[in-house]
């Protein structure tokens, strides 16, 4: 009985995360979800440039939440996995490279703007 139910709450859970996957990806395809400029930073004067930061950011992002929830969805215990360190470690790492360049930016942004007024 217990393993009937249990069946049932994994089909469930699948059928939600992938629905919500094909909703997000048709709003994505159809242009619903803004994605323009989204791998762009900006500079204090407004001109636009691509930023390596955020793209490795967001390929790092996406491939450990992949990796998660294929190991959810191959865990039969009906636990919620752990979180591998390393997984922790590289997304900690790839949100200080991240977070570095965007500090390189203000501050090299800082010292031209001070330099103008000089």
């Amino acid at each position: 009985m217990y393993s009937m139910l249990g069946q049932i709450a994994r089909w469930e859970v699948m059928i939600f995360v992938g629905g919500m996957a094909g909703i997000i990806t048709m709003r994505l395809l159809t242009g619903r979800i803004n994605c323009r400029y989204l791998l762009w930073g900006r500079r204090r004067d407004g001109s636009r440039y691509f930023s390596p930061e955020r793209a490795q950011l967001l390929v790092f992002t996406i491939a450990i939440a992949m990796q998660y929830l294929l190991t959810a969805a191959h865990t039969t215990s009906g636990e919620m996995p752990k979180v591998p360190a390393a997984a922790l470690e590289v997304l900690g790492a790839s949100n200080a490279i991240y977070l570095g360049g965007k500090g390189w930016m203000m501050l090299r942004n800082k010292r031209s703007s001070n330099r103008e007024n000089n």
